[in-house]
């Protein structure tokens, strides 16, 4: 089962993607990730930890709070 707030934390994730006009693989080349992590973090199909969070946010240059709530504006 998929908890919503992993959904939801993916999608926005993939939308910040998106507008950075990243593909999975730039997004990993830059936040030193592996790029089928970043896959199965935008399918909910696992919880990023804080530290992949962080790297995430540093390289897509969003604010934790706009990534979270990215959806809902």
């Amino acid at each position: 089962m998929k908890y919503p707030q992993l959904v939801e934390f993916g999608k926005n994730l993939r939308i910040a993607r998106l507008v950075k006009g990243y593909s999975m693989e730039r997004l990993a080349e830059i936040a030193n990730l592996n790029p089928t992590h970043i896959g199965k973090i935008e399918r909910a199909e696992m919880a990023p930890t804080l530290l992949t969070i962080l790297s995430l946010i540093e390289a897509l240059d969003v604010d934790f709070n706009n990534l979270i709530n990215y959806g809902k504006k």
